[in-house]
């Protein structure tokens, strides 16, 4: 954390420590202010505030496809807040829409306000707690999108990836509905990861996030295609009637990618227990 905040010219705005960890805001010469969570090894989110409607990280303009699957009046549920960037853009995007936000850590919730410009309002709700609970405890079909962005240590918590959880995640969605999904290709478990989302969903689809190993990960029914042509012409279709800021069919049809064949196992809930999902 040191070494980047002196290379690039930047100041530790905010430092402070929750049950769950350290937090600290850096703010670059321009105004850019970035969330490190943990050990401070990697970025967890990065906001220009007052400007909602720029995605600094590539991986959250990609996740936008997510958008173009559902309707303008959707309802959509972010698991993770970090700086709260994406939630933001989707307010801005479709100011119809019903987006809620589950956080597990209430400081995460405070930085947001204070540091990145995060504005909670009646159709912008904000819910302190395990992500994973509230799924489980949500009713079904409440959902037409659910994007899943929570982090532990830089790592997506186990309970996050299960074929008990997905099978919760789906149960949530509406028909027709979608789960979008941020996962590294270099993880040891990203194999297990995408054969547990094949044994939930009949639909698994990859984006490729520009030139290193971060995948955005769309899944769903057999009630509406997700294949190559379908997000790309999805994403068409939501940047004709909206201002995206960025080419999103372009980045789909770029990175588009078949899930790897492979015969790794499922993942599955330690026999017993019962997992929530830690930061």
């Amino acid at each position: 954390l040191g070494y980047w905040i002196s290379s690039v010219r930047s100041t530790v705005v905010f430092e402070g420590e929750s049950e769950f960890g350290r937090v600290w805001v850096v703010e670059r010469a321009d105004g850019l202010r970035s969330l490190y969570m943990g050990d401070g090894r990697a970025r967890q989110s990065a906001v220009f505030p007052g400007r909602p409607s720029h995605l600094e990280f590539a991986y959250t303009r990609v996740a936008m496809v997510g958008l173009a699957l559902v309707p303008d009046d959707g309802r959509i549920l972010f698991v993770g807040l970090g700086g709260g960037a994406m939630p933001m853009y989707a307010r801005q995007l479709l100011p119809n829409a019903k987006i809620e936000v589950v956080e597990l850590d209430p400081l995460i919730v405070d930085v947001a306000q204070r540091y990145f410009g995060f504005r909670p309002d009646s159709l912008l709700v904000v819910h302190t707690g395990d992500g994973r609970a509230f799924i489980e405890q949500s009713p079904p079909e409440s959902y037409d999108l659910i994007v899943l962005d929570a982090f532990s240590d830089d790592e997506i918590p186990y309970a996050l990836v299960t074929r008990q959880f997905l099978e919760a995640v789906r149960s949530r969605l509406s028909p027709g509905g979608v789960v979008v999904s941020n996962l590294w290709s270099s993880s040891g478990e990203y194999a297990s990861m995408v054969t547990t989302y094949g044994a939930v969903f009949e639909q698994v689809h990859l984006i490729h996030v520009g030139r290193g190993t971060q995948r955005i990960l769309v899944a769903g029914s057999a009630l509406r295609p997700l294949d190559r042509s379908a997000l790309v012409e999805a994403s068409r279709m939501l940047a004709r009637r909206v201002e995206l800021g960025f080419d999103l069919p372009a980045l789909v049809e770029r990175g588009y990618e078949i899930p790897p064949e492979v015969n790794a196992p499922i993942l599955e809930d330690p026999a017993g227990e019962r997992l929530v999902a830690p930061r």
